[in-house]
């Protein structure tokens, strides 16, 4: 079945934001996992950065199917979020501040994914899934880390 050429760039929109997302979640725990003391938050750290990395090769496949390249995160984003990451755990690397940084990114994940889900309708089933499921996974991940605040 053909889809007209505005589902497409939704569907392709939504499929980005999604990768942005999940490479963005994936990044940010990289630069902080190291700092991490508490061995429980380490832990959940680490399966959430799995979920987020299959999740990429999910969304990577998805892509293939529309000949679609997602477009990664932002070269500058990346610089700045790196600094402030960096900045913010070495000026404070208590268990408390990390979750409540940690807090604070996921739930912009959040609230990205739901603004793209509205700003890019789609009826695709696959994408849908996709986007659902990392906005579960996110909700889920701050309700975790309310343990460590």
């Amino acid at each position: 079945m053909e889809i007209t050429q505005k589902e497409f760039e939704n569907n392709t929109n939504l499929l980005d934001k999604a990768y942005i997302n999940v490479r963005m979640a994936s990044f940010a725990i990289d630069c902080i996992i190291d700092k991490i003391e508490d061995s429980k938050l380490e832990e959940l750290l680490r399966k959430q950065n799995d979920f987020y990395l299959d999740t990429t090769e999910e969304i990577e496949k998805l892509c293939e199917e529309f000949k679609h390249e997602p477009k990664d995160i932002n070269i500058f984003l990346k610089g700045s979020s790196f600094a402030s990451i960096n900045i913010k755990s070495m000026i404070n690397n208590e268990t408390q501040h990390l979750a409540e940084m940690l807090t604070q990114g996921t739930t912009m994940g959040i609230t990205e994914m739901i603004k793209a889900r509205t700003d890019f309708p789609t009826t695709n089933e696959k994408i849908l899934k996709i986007v659902d499921n990392i906005t579960g996974s996110e909700e889920k991940f701050v309700e975790s880390l309310k343990d460590f605040l």
